[in-house]
């Protein structure tokens, strides 16, 4: 009995040694990783050890003099947010110190960001094509050849790759699936599914989920698969009228309906659904969560831009009898961009600006271009740029073959071209976040915990 009660004290003095060692161990970054932008031009979501003070991580932190930013979260797990107005022009320097809410030290470290996402295309070359992507340190960088043609190019929203559909033969399309390292060197690359498909529709979140709508030779319905960032599939019994567009946050799909959209949960989650009727179609999402862009169709065919809010009924923005040809917007809808072409003999292709109330800021005509069929306009918030897919028609009424990336910036209404014919394009997001350094441990003010 004694012996055991001798063992019993050592183990109870060793737990106690134990749990002092490690409350006194210095705290560690355990993850940096870029996230979606939201309400700013980026963000990167920062994982510690140990629960950190949020005064001593704002105190210590160093970015750029000139770069607003907003450090929020609690606990180990925080989300520094650039904020501003000013584009972002090159990588930036970061450097993260502080101390825990015990007060011990953690080994400051800096970093190399580059918020800034790369230009993913494709580009015919004779019977096949490449994939390109495209930075301003860099420009035009190929990736890899495409046997066939490309017909839809999708970057992931995690950055981690690309999603496509090629064919060598219209009735005989394939799904590919690319993965990416963070510098976008290509990893691997490998078809979803074995059999050829006569149709194909894709879409991504920000977690780099994948939705596959697809049809097989002789189906008379299309599938609907969802393949998760690891690459599991997992079937879903979905029938849509059209494309079906997974929300960015997750766990969310809008799935068109023959009298209206449908916004389904998707498994895991508890199955649910909301319905919204009329004909309405999604144009596009905002940064902000719960926030989209709708069209709606009009008996007398005009069309008209609704924001769709949570807890509110859609609200028109703007109706015309102009073409609309694709919405972006940024933040919680607070700019939202429509593209318009009107006339007949004369075109007129027109970017218009709108608040979150409707009012027209700005309408500017873009004149001597025409729109590439099909494309879609996207906003990058980094660069406060729009991506328009463009091309330029001469005097005579010719036109250029292919279009060209052009990006307009929404501060100045300057639109620059990206040189070089392209057929699909599309943000990638960046991963590319390196540590440069380890800085020597120095001692931090001991505030108090927030």
């Amino acid at each position: 009995m004694r012996r055991l009660w001798i063992l019993l004290t050592l183990a109870l003095a060793l737990a106690a040694v134990q749990q002092q060692w490690l409350q006194r161990r210095p705290p560690r970054l355990l993850a940096i990783e870029p996230a979606a932008a939201g309400s700013g031009l980026a963000a990167v979501e920062l994982q510690f050890s140990r629960p950190m003070d949020g005064a001593s991580l704002q105190a210590n932190l160093q970015l750029p003099a000139d770069q607003p930013h907003e450090l929020l979260g609690e606990g180990n797990r925080w989300r520094l947010q650039l904020s501003g107005t000013t584009p972002i022009s090159k990588p930036l320097t970061l450097q993260i110190a502080g101390v825990d809410q015990r007060g011990n030290a953690l080994e400051p470290s800096q970093w190399q960001w580059e918020p800034r996402p790369a230009l993913l295309a494709s580009r015919p070359a004779g019977e096949n094509e490449q994939l390109l992507s495209w930075q301003e340190a860099t420009g035009w960088q190929e990736l890899t050849s495409i046997r066939g043609s490309v017909h839809s190019l999708l970057p992931l929203g995690n950055g981690a790759g690309a999603a496509l559909v090629t064919a060598t033969d219209p009735l005989e399309k394939q799904v590919q699936r690319l993965q990416f390292s963070p510098d976008i060197t290509l990893i691997d690359q490998y078809p979803l599914e074995r059999e050829p498909v006569v149709f194909a529709s894709l879409s991504t979140n920000n977690a780099g989920d994948l939705l596959v709508q697809l049809s097989k030779l002789q189906q008379s319905y299309a599938q609907v698969e969802l393949w998760n960032a690891k690459g599991k599939r997992r079937q879903l019994p979905m029938t849509a009228g059209g494309p079906i567009r997974l929300v960015p946050q997750g766990g969310l799909a809008v799935v068109p309906e023959e009298n209206g959209v449908a916004l389904q949960t998707l498994p895991p989650l508890p199955a649910k659904r909301d319905f919204l009727p009329g004909l309405r179609d999604l144009s596009s999402f905002c940064p902000q969560a719960g926030r989209a862009v709708l069209v709606r169709h009009w008996p007398d065919y005009r069309r008209s831009i609704e924001l769709l809010e949570p807890g509110r009924a859609p609200r028109q923005l703007w109706i015309g009898t102009e073409a609309l040809l694709s919405s972006a917007c940024a933040g919680a809808a607070d700019r939202i961009w429509i593209l318009l072409l009107s006339g007949i003999a004369d075109p007129l292709l027109e970017l218009v600006e709108l608040n979150r109330d409707g009012e027209a800021l700005k309408r500017m005509a873009l004149e001597g271009y025409e729109p590439e069929p099909g494309s879609q306009m996207h906003y990058d918030p980094s660069r406060r740029a729009l991506l328009l897919m463009l091309k330029q028609r001469s005097a005579q009424g010719a036109s250029q073959a292919l279009p060209e990336a052009h990006l307009f910036a929404v501060d100045t209404g300057m639109l620059q071209a990206i040189p070089g014919p392209i057929g699909h394009a599309g943000w990638l997001p960046s991963r590319q976040i390196t540590q440069l350094r380890r800085g020597a441990p120095r001692r931090a003010a001991n505030t108090s915990s927030t």
